[in-house]
């Protein structure tokens, strides 16, 4: 077990050090947070318009004129998250560079418009109507676009300011009246970047950069990011850095996230037009169906230890466990360096995925629905709004009862540990 913890330590931890440190990911992280209010009132508007047996309550006409109402929501939340998320990244760049973030946010939206169509291909007219912007790459499928334009308008935008190519006005004019001058030519000259990046795609077979990224780039990382071996290779890496002291969630959302939110906004969308979600992996997925395995282990700590030290970490854990946060019994077990515990910490988690994944491919649990869930929605309650269907709480009650059962002779073996230093320190 040294051999093991000393290759996990040479070769994992410097990976995860830097996965949690590097500036575009953080850059990244911040800007999906960012985005959340918006994702979730859209999914609010999803559950409601789903929830059971309310047009058997509600008369047909009221809920009828709510649906659109709250279509509203949808539209100008869910239906723009590429479009906002391209100004987010912007300005969290500019934030990171120390120069002009709400100025870069504005080039950086820009310039995703830049890029984007301006005419929609109407079935049954013949002409292609001029002069719009088509909803559909603001959405769930220009995700990845407005993720690269953000990155690139920002670091164009930055370098071009840093190098003072800037119109300077006299020191009387207020600095309000100047801001907007000083910007002016790098915000220029990004623009021209974009257009002509623009410009370049029309000689190509794509016509535009959304349908290149999408075809090439988005749907396949989708199929292949949203995959049962993928999401087996991810949650064993999340498990080994939370085994090695850090956050894996965290260091491991950082670069998985833009593809199981592309899968989240492409489910969404299907199950909007009343289709069926396409993909079973996607960020609900892992944050409604895995985190239950901290409740496995505290209720395992609870039934048979002996110990004061697990029981007293798991009476401590109880209360955070319900909104699925881990730190308490991940440091106070702990489960960190604990190599009695390693082998369920990340059998409990590849289990988990395999029982979910049969569940939903089988047909006995519907796909996420595309309701983006926060991860600190209680169990249970969780798994009812993220399928729409009883049959999400009912693969969440299979994944505790069977992680607690894995948990048990493991959580046994290290308690008499525990229990023969508790005795010795008392001896002593």
């Amino acid at each position: 077990m040294d051999k093991l913890n000393k290759v996990l330590e040479k070769y994992l931890v410097p990976i995860g050090s830097y996965l949690s440190s590097n500036k575009y990911l953080q850059i990244l992280r911040k800007s999906m947070l960012a985005i959340m209010p918006l994702t979730i009132a859209g999914s609010v508007v999803l559950i409601i318009n789903s929830f059971p047996f309310i047009d058997n309550v509600v008369p047909a006409a009221i809920m009828t004129e709510v649906r659109s109402l709250l279509g509203i929501i949808s539209s100008v939340s869910l239906s723009l998250v590429a479009f906002y998320l391209a100004g987010v990244v912007s300005y969290y760049y500019a934030k990171e560079e120390k120069t002009e973030p709400l100025f870069a946010m504005i080039v950086g939206i820009s310039s995703f418009l830049i890029l984007t169509p301006l005419t929609l291909e109407v079935e049954g007219v013949k002409d292609l109507i001029t002069n719009v912007i088509p909803m559909s790459w603001l959405g769930g499928k220009g995700l990845f676009v407005a993720l690269i334009t953000g990155f690139l308008s920002g670091y164009v935008f930055n370098t071009l300011l840093k190098k003072n190519l800037t119109i300077k006005l006299p020191s009387s004019v207020p600095p309000m009246v100047a801001a907007p001058f000083r910007i002016l030519v790098p915000a220029f000259i990004t623009f021209l970047v974009f257009a002509i990046i623009r410009y370049a795609f029309t000689f190509t077979p794509y016509g535009n950069v959304h349908t290149l990224f999408f075809d090439v780039l988005q749907t396949p990382l989708m199929k292949l990011g949203a995959s049962l071996p993928a999401m087996i290779v991810i949650v064993i890496f999340i498990q080994t850095m939370w085994f090695m002291g850090l956050h894996g969630q965290s260091i491991t959302k950082a670069v998985i996230l833009p593809v199981w939110e592309a899968a989240t906004f492409a489910n969404l969308a299907a199950t909007q037009a009343g289709l069926k979600p396409e993909y079973i992996f996607t960020t609900q997925f892992h944050d409604v169906f895995i985190p239950i395995q901290f409740t496995s282990l505290i209720i395992a700590c609870l039934l048979v230890s002996k110990s004061v030290q697990l029981k007293s970490v798991a009476k401590l854990s109880v209360g955070s466990a319900i909104f699925n946060i881990s730190e308490p019994v991940v440091f106070g077990a702990p489960v960190v360096l604990n190599v009695m515990l390693l082998i369920p910490w990340v059998l409990v988690m590849v289990v988990f995925v395999l029982i979910t994944w049969g569940a939903m491919a089988s047909g006995l649990c519907p796909y996420p629905t595309g309701a983006v869930i926060p991860w600190t929605t209680p169990p249970f309650i969780s798994g009812y709004l993220a399928t729409g269907s009883i049959m999400g709480v009912v693969v969440q009650l299979v994944n505790f009862i069977v992680g607690t059962l894995i948990y048990i002779p493991f959580v046994k073996m290290y308690d008499k540990q525990l229990l023969k230093d508790e005795q010795l320190q008392v001896e002593e």
